[in-house]
């Protein structure tokens, strides 16, 4: 089982209902919040078949000098094996 912890941009809270998509997704057995957190726990990967998931996230307060999210991705047996990715941030209307 593989888990990616996305750790929310300060100001911003995930939507529910891209939430509830994405508990509906393929290979995803649940979704879970925790604090400034989501986890989604990913059944199983293969090498070399890329899957693509998308959480869209609703700005609740604006923050200055905003910086990029943490998305760290790990086996649930050996989470000492991180990978981990910054999400760049993208432009706001605000």
């Amino acid at each position: 089982m593989v888990i990616l912890d996305i750790k929310m941009l300060s100001g911003f809270a995930p939507d529910p209902e891209s939430l509830k998509r994405l508990k509906g997704a393929i290979l995803v057995d649940r979704v879970e919040q925790n604090g400034d957190h989501v986890l989604v726990y990913v059944s199983e990967l293969e090498k070399h078949v890329p899957i693509h998931y998308t959480l869209d996230l609703i700005q609740e307060l604006q923050v200055q000098n905003l910086k990029p999210a943490v998305v760290k991705i790990y086996d649930y047996y050996q989470p000492s094996e991180t990978s981990r990715t910054f999400r760049p941030q993208q432009s706001s209307p605000y």
